[in-house]
């Protein structure tokens, strides 16, 4: 029995309980509950982005669970925090994999965290979904391994079209992170690249560490050089710094920001310094349509009427999909199939085509990296508004 996202987030409990009366009451599920593990970063470096993942995936087990769960037996998250820490994440998954023996892993956040995990899954042989990470390759490290977010190359190309069509940016100055996978990727990679194709000179790649607070030394440095525009590739705590001190030098060149800069929490923290700068989203959540607007409602309720990144919505649309793959591949959930279970879970992420999510349609490219709604956005009147059209 498929659960059709839009069916679960949108539809009144009167429609769910007709779909939960529609689940099979034979299927072959054993156990009071069957398990899926979770890792956030709800503490350190980037909490916002695990927060808001967890506010979406619990949504979605509560949905699940009022209609009728897996085959009627209801799902149970067992959760982590590995607070945005490589060797903290290499812990959770062994427990997970084998202490816990959850059928499926939910996260890590961020690539940094993944790049040290993948390579642990052709022994531990468990599904992980990743709902925030986007450094490219990092799925190629291993077929259990897969990314329910765009790559950073793929989210910032229309970006950076954009942001050098708009400010006529022909000479800019890249400042980076050294020790977040991610960004420090897009620093020394993607954007250089990016820029190259539209004809922007880098003139100096700058850097810093991810518990720096003092930026003062890069954006003097930026200064004397003039650029046109600044490039980012930073979280947004770090990016809301950099772009305070520049403002604070007399700066008024425009930034654009990484796949780790476009969260709400960016604005609040650099207040007015943040506007006119270009970042771009894996899922447009003020897009006007009913069904979208609806998740949004049921995600701010949760989060003091807030705005909230893209990992909610993909981590929402991560839970749904992994339930659709139990109930379309009859898992058991007895103990004894656990490595069937967990092979059927995966070989239905790899297939995966068009699943019409929250975040967007959602298909697994060849390496398990996922597809989907990307939209440039831009810092306007303290929010960020879509000027993709």
């Amino acid at each position: 029995m498929r659960i059709r996202a839009k069916q679960l987030a949108f539809a009144a409990t009167a429609a769910i309980a007709l779909l939960a009366a529609s689940l099979p009451t034979s299927a072959d599920v054993s156990g009071r509950a069957v398990k899926i593990g979770v890792m956030y970063p709800l503490t350190g470096k980037g909490a916002t982005w695990g927060n808001h993942a967890q506010i979406g995936i619990r949504l979605a087990v509560e949905e699940v669970n009022a209609a009728g769960g897996i085959g009627g037996v209801p799902i149970k998250l067992v959760e982590y925090d590995y607070q945005a820490k490589e060797s903290e994440g290499i812990n959770i998954i062994n427990k997970l994999a084998t202490r816990d023996n959850v059928l499926a892993v939910l996260g890590p956040c961020f690539s940094s965290v993944c790049e040290v995990i993948f390579p642990l899954l052709e022994r531990l042989q468990t599904p992980v979904i990743s709902y925030c990470s986007a450094k490219p390759g990092l799925s190629k490290l291993s077929d259990w391994a897969f990314r329910n977010s765009l790559t950073s190359d793929k989210q910032l190309a229309p970006v950076a079209s954009r942001w050098a069509k708009d400010y006529n940016v022909k000479t800019a100055v890249i400042i980076h992170d050294l020790e977040d996978a991610v960004s420090k990727a897009e620093g020394s990679k993607i954007l250089p690249m990016l820029f190259k194709k539209e004809g922007i000179e880098v003139l100096d790649i700058l850097t810093f560490r991810t518990e720096d607070t003092d930026y003062s030394a890069q954006i003097t440095k930026a200064k004397s050089l003039n650029p046109d525009g600044i490039g980012l590739g930073s979280c947004y705590q770090n990016a809301a710094g950099i772009i305070k001190e520049a403002r604070r030098q007399g700066l008024s060149q425009p930034f654009i920001g990484g796949a780790c800069t476009g969260a709400p929490a960016l604005i609040e923290l650099g207040g007015k310094a943040t506007e006119g700068t270009y970042v771009s989203t894996a899922a447009w959540m003020d897009d006007p349509a009913a069904e979208i607007q609806a998740f949004v409602a049921k995600i701010k309720a949760r989060n003091g009427n807030k705005g909230f990144p893209y990992s909610a919505p993909r981590g929402y649309d991560s839970l749904m999909i992994t339930a659709n793959c139990m109930n379309d591949n009859g898992i058991t959930n007895k103990k004894g199939d656990l490595a069937s279970d967990r092979e059927k879970i995966k070989k239905c992420w790899a297939n995966l085509k068009n699943y019409p999510g929250v975040s967007g349609a959602t298909t697994m490219n060849e390496v398990g990296d996922g597809a989907g709604g990307n939209r440039v956005l831009k810092v306007i009147d303290g929010k960020y508004v879509d000027i993709a059209g």
